[in-house]
């Protein structure tokens, strides 16, 4: 089945939400794949879906931010033929069973590449062959003459099997693929941030299974119900979503070692390190929560700041709690309870529910600022502290 030469309307070339577009396509087939079907990244193309009658779609991505890859006699546009032809003269596959795909993003042509795309029968594969043939000769390219020797070299029903079942698309951005596959479900604010999470599902299950020396082959079927379960978890109304992923150890690790004020905070009140460790976590993600909310119009930044008023607050009428309560406790441990009692509160953010990391990581995130202290003598003691 052949799919025309196509520029997407809208959206910019770029990095696609950070991610390389091998990924961005291996997400798009396994959310579009029928039942039944695999997907899989680098095992018998760049990204390929297998089929449950046993036939394949074999898709070779190319990124062409710096040049054509579909230009007449780019190396990218017939080393990608020439290696279907090898596989399938090898018995690697069977063309017959196979259809063939080359993705370009940020949008190309080439009149070659749209010749090639339009061959619907083997008289259309013979005609363009001696096209080529004719070009060849006349241009003498040196990047892709031996692709293009093996093109021209290939029996006639060796050519055909493949370039009949040719389909070349280039689009401007390959994300509008699956914002429309995503968009007409969920609130707009969080169309990008659902597709950022399905690729990096995608990626991250791929990366497993390399870990686990596996080929990185995903079940379609199972991809989907996971997917459609995380949507319907974070698609609530009343609930403020948070797709930041928990941060691995090297990165907290790192703020650790750098000892910002909120861990000097705890430090003071003879916290563990696992109480740190969580605080570090809660911290970023907290961070970057708001940055989201704040940039996608998920919550108005002032918003955020009466949130940040009103913890203050909080951690004042706790604070005066404990103080009547625990007096007789040392600082450290009265200053222990306060930060417990604070790291417990859960507070709605315009009467929508926040994720459960959210106020502890505020909280320590004011803490940094010194806004608020733990200790009831914290002013004091970490302007003379080198800690």
């Amino acid at each position: 089945m052949n799919v025309a030469v196509r520029a997407a309307k809208h959206a910019a070339p770029g990095p696609y939400l950070g991610f390389a577009l091998q990924p961005v396509r291996l997400c798009y087939h396994l959310l579009t794949c029928p039942g039944g079907a695999h997907v899989s990244l680098e095992l018998l193309d760049d990204v390929a879906v297998h089929y449950a009658d046993g036939s394949l779609a074999l898709e070779q991505t190319k990124s062409a931010l710096r040049q054509n890859p579909l230009s007449d006699w780019a190396a990218d546009l017939w080393k990608a033929i020439a290696n279907w032809l090898d596989s399938a003269a090898s018995g690697a596959i069977d063309p017959k069973k196979c259809q063939f795909q080359i993705y370009v993003s940020p949008f190309h042509t080439g009149s070659l590449a749209a010749a090639l795309n339009d061959c619907n029968s083997d008289a259309d594969v013979e005609e363009l062959a001696a096209a080529v043939a004719s070009n060849f000769k006349k241009k003498k390219p040196t990047a892709c003459a031996p692709y293009v020797q093996r093109f021209l070299s290939a029996g006639h029903d060796e050519r055909a099997a493949i370039i009949t079942r040719l389909a070349i698309v280039s689009e401007t951005d390959p994300l509008e693929s699956l914002r429309a596959l995503i968009k007409t479900t969920i609130v707009p604010e969080l169309v990008d941030v659902l597709c950022e999470s399905a690729i990096g599902m995608a990626k991250e299950q791929a990366d497993e299974l390399i870990r686990q020396g596996s080929a990185a082959q995903i079940d379609g079927d199972r991809f989907k119900a996971n997917f459609i379960a995380f949507v319907q978890r974070n698609n609530l109304p009343g609930l403020l979503t948070s797709l930041t992923e928990r941060p691995n150890e090297i990165e907290v690790t790192a703020i650790l070692v750098q000892r910002p004020t909120f861990i000097r905070q705890l430090k003071i009140i003879d916290s563990s390190y696992d109480d740190r460790v969580r605080a570090v976590s809660d911290y970023l993600r907290s961070s970057a929560d708001k940055t989201r909310w704040a940039e996608t119009g998920a919550v108005f930044e002032g918003s955020l700041r009466e949130f940040d008023d009103s913890l203050v607050w909080r951690h004042g009428l706790v604070s005066d709690e404990v103080a009547d309560v625990s007096s007789h406790n040392d600082p450290a441990r009265q200053g222990r309870a306060i930060y417990r009692r604070c790291a417990q509160l859960q507070i709605p953010i315009d009467g929508r529910a926040v994720p459960e990391h959210f106020v502890h990581g505020c909280f320590n995130a004011l803490a940094d600022d010194m806004r608020l202290g733990w200790h009831p003598e914290y002013e004091s003691l970490l302007g003379l502290s080198e800690e």
